[in-house]
């Protein structure tokens, strides 16, 4: 596909928070999601031959070079900033990206620089996996004149993380993808237009530069742990996780109604009871459940894990999600002492943007 000289392509996506529902949602459960004012960014422009070479500042660990030579996967090899030996797998999000559009749609003829800056924190339950590959398949798509819309967008990135995951919901690519308010019912996708909600995210970690190489290259990867552990207690345990999920799918539907009528206390509450039913399936790691406690007996009207949740084998690593109430400054100061990362955010941001001209 022919490419203007100089061309360069910006798009820009937002992070997002599950408010109810994940890891339900991935058996056909409803869940809501809200994009909130944290962003990533692509960069796409040319180079001076074939093939890609990507910077990555903060996706997915701390910096990356990588080479994909046209045409040959043996020269298809990681250069990192920091020594992790295994430090491809943590690519895996960008480099199936790319792999899926030459395959579906004949790209990589030219030679293509790809620049990632990211304010959404790694492996954080943010959507920092969904956000590169909608806004690296964005750009590319646009740079090199793939005809299309926005939902194909969409469902070419829902298309990668399934790829890269083995399993996976719709709703983080829908959230990255139109921005607002996102219901996912029997796996399909509803925008909704809902009031702005002012909640405090809670961040356990990120990768820490001693970590061990191989560790920190699954890091990369906690979704498709965090998800096929799930289901392999599901097996287990069928008829139990069936009501979980069940008083789960219930859940979401009362919280739109909450929310819907501004009853910040009953949403509250509904938090509470999906963080109880995120910890019976096993994905709120000990630093998680600390930080959530936390913020409960400090006066939060409701406190959860959101997203993935984490392991305690990979530190903890994740986010919670606070509606605060009258209590936000003491939640704050005392998830800071904590060592989380501590960020306010309004939910309900703007979708995918892509600019030409910047």
């Amino acid at each position: 596909m022919p490419v203007i000289e100089g061309k360069e392509i910006r798009a820009s996506v937002p992070a997002k928070v599950i408010l109810f529902g994940e890891h339900f949602v991935v058996y056909g459960k409803r869940a809501l999601a809200a994009a909130i004012n944290r962003r990533l960014a692509v960069q796409v422009s040319s180079r001076g031959k074939r093939g890609y070479h990507i910077k990555i500042e903060d996706i997915p660990t701390f910096g990356l070079e990588l080479d994909l030579e046209a045409g040959n996967d043996e020269k298809r090899k990681v250069r990192p900033y920091k020594d992790y030996g295994t430090a491809v797998k943590a690519l895996a999000y960008v480099r199936s990206s790319i792999e899926y559009l030459e395959e579906r749609y004949g790209i990589g003829n030219e030679g293509v620089e790809i620049e990632i800056k990211s304010e959404i924190p790694l492996s954080a339950g943010l959507g920092s996996s969904a956000a590169t590959c909608v806004a690296t398949i964005a750009a590319l798509k646009e740079y090199f004149g793939v005809k299309g819309d926005v939902e194909g967008i969409r469902s070419d990135a829902h298309n990668v993380e399934k790829i890269v995951q083995g399993a996976a919901s719709p709703i983080d690519t829908a959230i990255s993808t139109y921005g607002g308010y996102v219901l996912v019912e029997r796996n399909e996708v509803k925008r909704l237009r809902l009031d702005e909600l002012n909640l405090i995210v809670g961040c356990v970690g990120s990768i820490p530069l001693s970590m061990d190489s191989t560790k920190a290259s699954e890091l990369g990867l906690k979704t498709k742990t965090i998800v096929e552990g799930v289901k392999n207690r599901r097996a287990i345990f069928t008829s139990i996780f069936d009501s979980v999920f069940d008083a789960a799918d219930e859940l979401t539907a009362q919280a739109i109604k909450a929310i819907e009528e501004n009853d910040l206390v009953n949403v509250g509450a509904l938090m509470n009871i999906n963080h109880g039913l995120l910890d019976a399936i096993g994905v709120v790691p000990r630093r998680l459940s600390e930080l959530v406690k936390m913020a409960q007996d400090l006066g939060a009207l409701g406190a959860k894990v959101t997203g993935a949740g984490g392991l305690d084998e990979m530190g903890g690593v994740g986010s919670v999600l606070v509606l605060p109430g009258e209590s936000g400054d003491r939640i704050k100061a005392a998830m800071a002492i904590a060592d989380a990362l501590v960020m306010d955010v309004k939910t309900g941001g703007e979708g995918l943007r892509i600019e030409t001209d910047f």
